[in-house]
């Protein structure tokens, strides 16, 4: 795959998914503080649950398959995103060094 093909392949992934990632970054966050974990039940308190817990409970895991496929999916496009800008990085690292050899050279 070309250098700058995968550059913009990589921008337009980032773009896409990232919306998607700080959605299950911040529900995440908010379930694991006690205000909204589950209920009051981390409160020593009643175990109902509110309605910002069901919320962020259907927003972070969501019943069903096509969630089950939205998770699949982004785990995979973290995963692209991953390999993609580590090959990028070495790319641009044998690039530089490939540079400094033949300046040094001459």
């Amino acid at each position: 795959m070309k250098g700058p093909y995968l550059n913009k392949l990589h921008r337009y992934v980032g773009i896409s998914i990232a919306p998607f990632a700080v959605i299950q970054v911040l529900s995440g966050l908010f379930l694991d503080f006690g205000l909204f974990r589950r209920g009051a039940a981390g409160t020593g308190g009643a175990t109902t649950q509110g309605g910002w817990d069901q919320l962020l409970v259907k927003t972070h895991f969501g019943p069903g398959f096509l969630n089950d496929a939205y998770h699949i999916l982004l785990a995979c496009g973290i995963l692209w995103m991953a390999g993609s800008g580590w090959l990028l990085y070495l790319r641009i690292r044998r690039l530089r060094r490939k540079g400094a050899v033949t300046a040094a050279k001459t």
